[in-house]
Order: structure tokens, then C-alpha cells, then sequence
């Protein structure tokens, strides 16, 4: 398993608006919450979501919680 730390796991992979969305999801709001706040669709929240998770190698939401609450210092709002 890589290290969360390493350059293909990093935080900085993903877009503002992914970050924006991981931010929420840190938070502990849903899809329609974070769609919402961000002015966006709640299936547009679902499409950066799961970019994010693909560019983070994370196959669960749990997994992507895991690899970004030690970074979430990089999350906008958090």
C-alpha cells in the first residue's frame, strides 16, 4: 500500500472545485448538502467526488476520508 504522503496520493492532484467538494465531504455533508453551498447540482458534486477519488487511488468514500483528514490543513474550509 503506498504512503498517503506520497506525490501520487497528494492533495494538490486535485482541482479547487474537488477540493472544495472533499472539503465538504471532511465535514460530514451529502452530495446535496455540498451542491448546495457550491451553487452546483448534486450530480455534479457525485462527478467531482468520484475524479477525486480515482486521482487518490481511493475506492470508498471511508478510503478517501482516510488518505485526506492528514492534509485537511489543504482543504478550503476545513
Amino acid at each position: 500500500m503506498s504512503d498517503p504522503a506520497t506525490p501520487s496520493r497528494s492533495i494538490a492532484l486535485l482541482t479547487v472545485r474537488e477540493r472544495e467538494v472533499v472539503a465538504g465531504l471532511v465535514c460530514g455533508f451529502t452530495n446535496k448538502q455540498i451542491g448546495q453551498k457550491l451553487g452546483i447540482s448534486h450530480r455534479t458534486v457525485e462527478i467531482h467526488r468520484a475524479r477525486a477519488m480515482r486521482k487518490l487511488g481511493a475506492p470508498t468514500l471511508a478510503a478517501l476520508l482516510t488518505l485526506v483528514l492528514p492534509h485537511r490543513e489543504e482543504l478550503p474550509g476545513v
